[in-house]
């Protein structure tokens, strides 16, 4: 008590002291937002919050582990690998959990979007078997025309993490020429979430061809930043991109996107001038 006190005098004498010299600044705003980051902690999941998680519901430990994990703390993907089994068909898509995979989808690292499927696939209640495989592609062939994104999607999640992954690339490849613009667009994702290197030439094509705007929006951004590609993956896109960037028969939007495609996948800041982009690849 004497301590918060003691601090509280000094922290009044001292917005006095500021006051009076006529300086606005909080105490303490040194600390600027440019430049590296400052650790707050350790960020490791300690042991007292572990065993506080043991004592939570599935739903709850989820939502725990996928929120230290989206913020990089250590030993949070490794609890949500040994637990995610157990959660299958224990899980409610609720407005946090939507909340929380959607953010995890988008992290920078690959590791956090895998758990992001793992609890999806968990939430839908879909085990990682080929019966799950075919479950979903006997949906698409006669399931409602209108909600065959949902079984795209989660095919794409099934392939992600190895379940006939051939079969799926099948399936969901067949459905980048579907009339239906909806389906397109979520077979689109699902190829971007395969994040094998079968996966680049398709969306290339998408990104060369479909007729809806959107749909070619989509295909770049899973080539650039969106899915699960690697980096070292990404840049195999480059050289076909490069060929686009020529392309006399590209809309000017199309256009565009074929070199910010360019710049998020090199980490480049040129701009949209060819030859800039030529002497940079040939260097």
């Amino acid at each position: 008590m004497r301590t918060t006190q003691t601090a509280l005098i000094v922290f009044a004498a001292g917005t006095t002291m500021l006051a009076a010299n006529g300086i606005t600044q909080w105490i303490g705003a040194s600390l600027q937002l440019a430049g590296l980051p400052v650790p707050a902690g350790h960020a490791v999941l300690s042991e007292h919050e572990l065993l506080e998680i043991e004592t939570m519901p599935p739903q709850e430990q989820a939502l725990r582990l996928l929120e230290r994990a989206i913020n990089g703390y250590r030993g949070a993907l490794e609890q949500i690998e040994r637990r995610v089994d157990g959660w299958n068909g224990k899980l409610e898509e609720d407005q946090k959990f939507n909340q929380l995979t959607s953010v995890a989808y988008c992290a920078s690292d690959l590791r956090v979007r895998s758990a992001a499927i793992e609890m999806s696939l968990a939430a839908y209640g879909l085990p990682k078997t080929p019966q799950s495989v075919e479950q979903q592609l006997e949906l698409l062939r006669t399931g409602d025309r209108q909600k065959r994104f949902y079984p795209l999607w989660k095919l794409g999640l099934l392939g992600n993490r190895g379940v006939e992954r051939e079969t799926v690339f099948r399936a969901l490849t067949d459905h980048l020429k579907d009339p239906e613009v909806l389906s397109r667009r979520w077979a689109v994702e699902a190829v971007g979430l395969l994040g094998t290197d079968e996966a680049i030439a398709p969306l290339l094509e998408v990104f060369r061809t479909d007729p809806s705007p959107e749909i070619r929006e989509r295909a770049a951004c899973n080539l650039a930043d969106s899915g699960l590609l690697t980096r070292e993956q990404r840049r195999k896109a480059i050289p076909e991109l490069m060929k686009m960037m020529d392309n006399p028969s590209l809309d000017a939007q199309t256009r565009g996107w074929v070199f910010q495609a360019l710049r998020e996948i090199s980490g480049e800041r040129l701009g949209d001038e060819p030859s800039a982009w030529r002497n940079w690849w040939n260097r």
